[in-house]
């Protein structure tokens, strides 16, 4: 499973991550701003998550996802979705770490959709 995911936008850094708090609100994160124009999203519960571990379901299971905003090289702008600190194997073993898995790629592919949606998205590439 990648670590990270980069979605290359052709849109300004600003316009870019409101696409992506949007895609992010819409899967239940709550996100707040992080440095340099990024974004801290995070689900469910940490201390319900370290009691009951994988039992937890998809929208209780804790779960953080950072991303930074960027621009490249060439002039555009780069959305990376990192996995959040806090591996999910702690909080629940393998059954922990599949969720984790599948709460990165939901994000993943809503940022994708959203991106597309905008008609801003021209390129995506897991890392």
């Amino acid at each position: 499973m990648p670590e990270s995911h980069d979605f290359f936008v052709a849109a300004d850094p600003v316009a870019a991550g409101a696409h992506t708090r949007e895609a992010l609100l819409r899967e239940g994160y709550t996100v707040d701003d992080a440095d340099r124009g990024g974004l801290r999203a995070t689900r469910g519960s940490l201390g319900l998550t370290l009691l009951i571990g994988a039992m937890a379901n998809a929208r209780t299971f804790h779960t953080r996802l950072d991303v930074q905003v960027m621009v490249a090289p060439d002039g555009q702008t780069v959305v990376r979705l990192l996995r959040g600190s806090g591996r999910a194997m702690v909080k629940g073993g393998a059954l922990g770490m599949a969720r984790g898995n599948q709460a990165f790629e939901e994000a993943a592919n809503a940022i994708h959709g959203v991106l597309a949606q905008a008609g801003v998205l021209t390129a995506s590439v897991p890392g």
